[in-house]
């Protein structure tokens, strides 16, 4: 089977995250693929070992196959391999083109936002959530839409916290450092908690609230560390690490999943995507929004409770791969695209 990515972007995010794991999920199945990308991360997936074609923005526009980059591509991708049995499309807008391109493909998109405006076009709708599949049926009456979730196939070259278990816990905020992610909500409620003196708060990122934060810790007097943006974050914990993670939103969570693989121990705002990364709180512990008392006590319950803690991550690593393993989610991906194959030969 051959397979194209199709991702037009201006950051790089979940679905930046997503291209990877699918990547992994096609070489560990045997799948031939390319990635059709423009965005300001191309360097970065060549370096990672990606086939990526650079794609024209204009490749969203309705007269797209009336212009010159529209034989390029269709060139191009068919050098790499002949024209793709399916296109995972993460750009809606890009489907029209696509489908013009290769007909004969089975076009799928994923829903990585409630967004569901351009995705009847699909031949398959991915869904990542069961709260998400409802609102996407009632959206797309006459659309195959399916949840799937997302492929989890971590980096085999990747490194993971050291076996080092130093005597202090540490609790870590991984992310963007704006109001979205809520980490003024922990500082406030670890600043609050009864815990050991040499117990530490790390601050793991950048964005609009960082003065704030700063500030915010410098008041506290306690053991706050600003350590900006990390490469490999998970690269830096060790075994007496937590993941805090207090997001009022999120629209997918690459970094719970990824803190499981590891074995790293989470707490995490009760919303809907934490709660159903956590196995309804079975694989981490869970607090309302917002809390900082609830959040207190769960960090206090914490320091505490690492062993405990540490084998409920373990046993969400081993759900998450029986769940979206390489080999469990590509049987999934398969079968629809062959019943779809099947279908339109009927």
């Amino acid at each position: 089977m051959f397979a194209v990515q199709v991702a037009i972007m201006r950051g790089k995010g979940g679905v930046f995250t997503s291209l990877f794991h699918y990547v992994r999920l096609f070489e560990a199945s045997g799948v031939r693929s390319v990635c059709l990308y423009a965005g300001p991360a191309a360097q970065q997936l060549r370096d990672a070992g990606i086939d990526v074609i650079d794609a024209p923005r204009s490749i969203t526009s309705p007269l797209f196959q009336f212009l010159p980059g529209f034989a390029r591509i269709r060139g191009e991708i068919a050098a790499r391999g002949g024209a793709p049995d399916f296109v995972m499309a993460h750009s809606d807008l890009a489907m029209p083109a696509l489908k013009r391109m290769f007909p004969r493909a089975v076009i799928m998109t994923r829903c990585h936002s409630d967004n569901f405006k351009h995705k009847a076009r699909a031949d398959l709708v991915v869904t990542l959530n069961e709260d998400q599949q409802v609102r996407a049926q009632a959206a797309l009456p006459r659309t195959r839409v399916r949840m799937f979730g997302n492929p989890f196939v971590p980096n085999v070259h990747e490194q993971g916290p050291s076996a080092e278990a130093p005597p202090r816990v540490r609790f870590n905020f991984l992310g963007r450092v704006e109001q979205v992610k809520d980490p003024l909500t922990l500082v406030k409620a670890y600043a609050a908690a009864t815990l050991a003196p040499d117990t530490e708060l790390r601050i793991i990122g950048a964005g609009s609230q960082e003065a704030q934060v700063r500030a915010a810790a410098a008041a506290r007097s306690k053991n706050i560390n600003m350590a900006g943006w990390l490469a490999s974050p998970f690269a830096h914990f060790d075994q007496s690490d937590i993941l805090v993670l207090p997001s009022e939103w999120e629209s997918y969570s690459w970094v719970i999943r990824e803190a499981l693989h590891h074995g790293v121990p989470v707490i995490a705002s009760d919303i809907f995507v934490h709660r159903d990364a956590l196995g309804g709180g079975a694989y981490g512990l869970l607090f309302p929004v917002g809390d900082a008392g609830a959040l207190r006590e769960a960090l206090e319950h914490a320091a505490l409770n690492l062993p405990t803690l540490r084998a409920m991550a373990a046993k969400g690593r081993d759900d998450l791969m029986a769940a979206y393993g390489a080999k469990p989610f590509w049987a999934k991906m398969s079968a629809e695209i062959s019943d779809i194959r099947r279908a339109r030969g009927a």
